[in-house]
């Protein structure tokens, strides 16, 4: 099908559909695919409970800091995203098969720079949140594989991310599917040990490990996948190009990565107030709470991803109508997404907690339902600015969302901070997560719906 602009008509397979039709038909399996990556850490505490809360904290407070590395990767890849499918609207097939050869090698050593950066502060990143005795060396010594397993995560991000641009949902889907049945089964060994194999428990660390190993078997498939020559990505036969890689990627990456940072970050200072102010049983509950709570951010990032091929689209292709569109149906799935999550957890409460651990404290198990009946909502508003984020990420315009994320997320960390030392309870610090995270999502979507990011630049 092709599509009028003016004068011209633009043969596009994803423009010939309309923008809800392109965003839920990406959108889904691609959310799915990339909630996937939560799967992991899911599927991680399910047997981590096993071996008691301190293995839920040490778990906890290591995957936490782990997210930052994983941020960086992401928005890379993301802004891959955009800008592959931006060549690829603009029928520009050798330019696009340039830049992602270049770009997957970019990856793989910046993956490399990233490990060893965040690797050599575990220990101290550890002790801000208060963990002491085994807990504590639990921890570092989880952090520490994490962070080294940068490189076949960030592999893995960055060709999904192509396959994405190109239109593919399924192949992203399986490779992710893939990692985690994998990782389940590594879990198993590693957590516990095989005798009869001669195969020692690792304990909790044996969750880190076997995610890295997951994560590396699915990135060499994908890497594999991208090499065949009949991808429209393809990476054999590329024609050598002194292009550049390394700015136009960081400089659409960092204003994405500040973006999630701030989310990251919110979660780090949550867990830091909850461990000092409320306790252990407090911060065990978090940690089964925001391992969920991934579910909704990686599901949002899915329909962010397909609002942004869509839009990157139809801005170069002239359509502002349909970008501004793509932004508000990704908004609006993603925001479906996050409450259809929000409310089965809510539904089943008691039963989500005791399938992570076993045995729960009464204190536990009210901290978690207080969480999933205040603060998961939050989560929820954040999944709607993500969705309508995306698309705006599109058309390459990168800094008027950083310049809204800013000013909300001043506003969540000063309430955050003010209940803590004023003293409120736990209701009261989970809701002061619900009113930043609204005012987020309220003024992004405002921007999708009047801003000027559909606009050609200097227009």
């Amino acid at each position: 099908m092709s599509v009028s602009v003016g004068e011209a008509r633009i043969e596009d397979p994803l423009l010939a559909r309309t923008p809800a039709g392109a965003v839920l038909r990406l959108g889904f399996p691609l959310a799915l695919g990339l909630a996937s990556h939560a799967l992991i850490n899911l599927v991680d505490l399910l047997l981590v409970g096993r071996l008691g809360g301190e293995a839920i904290q040490a778990a906890h407070v290591a995957t936490t800091w782990n997210f930052l590395p994983m941020i960086v990767g992401n928005c890379v890849s993301m802004a891959l995203l955009a800008q592959l499918s931006r060549c690829l609207g603009r029928s520009e097939i050798e330019a696009a098969r340039q830049l992602h050869h270049r770009a997957q090698w970019f990856m793989l050593w910046l993956s490399l720079a990233v490990a060893l950066v965040s690797t050599a502060p575990a220990g101290p990143m550890v002790d801000v949140t208060g963990l002491a005795g085994k807990t504590r060396e639990q921890a570092v010594h989880y952090l520490v594989v994490s962070n080294l397993g940068c490189v076949p995560m960030f592999v893995l991000m960055q060709t999904t991310a192509a396959m994405r641009a190109a239109g593919e949902a399924m192949a992203p889907l399986a490779l992710l599917l893939l990692a985690n049945l994998l990782n389940l089964a590594l879990d198993i060994v590693l957590l516990f040990g095989w005798d009869a194999l001669g195969i020692p428990s690792f304990g909790v660390v044996g969750a880190a490990y076997a995610t890295v190993t997951a994560r590396t078997i699915a990135a060499a498939l994908a890497v594999l996948w991208l090499l065949r020559r009949n991808h429209p990505l393809s990476l054999r036969a590329v024609r050598p190009a002194a292009i550049p890689v390394m700015g136009p990627l960081l400089q659409d990456a960092w204003p994405m990565i500040l973006q999630i940072g701030l989310r990251a970050g919110l979660v780090v200072l949550l867990t830091i107030v909850v461990q000092h102010r409320f306790g252990d049983s407090a911060t065990v509950a978090l940690g089964i709470t925001t391992r969920l709570d991934t579910l909704i951010l990686f599901g949002s990032l899915g329909f962010a991803n397909a609002a942004t091929a869509y839009a990157a689209r139809a801005v170069v292709s002239g359509l502002p109508g349909r970008a501004r569109s793509a932004g508000l149906w990704g908004a609006g799935a993603a925001g479906l997404f996050g409450t259809a999550i929000v409310l089965c957890l809510q539904h089943w409460a008691q039963a989500v907690v005791t399938l992570f651990l076993p045995q729960p404290a009464p204190a536990v198990s009210a901290a978690c339902e207080l969480y999933l009946n205040t603060a998961a909502w939050a989560h929820v508003l954040g999944a709607i600015a993500f969705g309508a984020i995306g698309a705006v990420h599109g058309a390459g315009r990168m800094i008027a969302p950083l310049v809204v994320d800013l000013a909300a997320f001043a506003v969540a960390t000063v309430l955050l901070c003010g209940a803590y030392w004023i003293g409120v309870e736990m209701r009261g610090v989970y809701l002061t997560l619900v009113l930043g995270l609204g005012c987020v999502a309220v003024l992004q979507v405002a921007h999708v719906l009047w801003g000027r990011w559909v606009h050609p630049r200097g227009a």
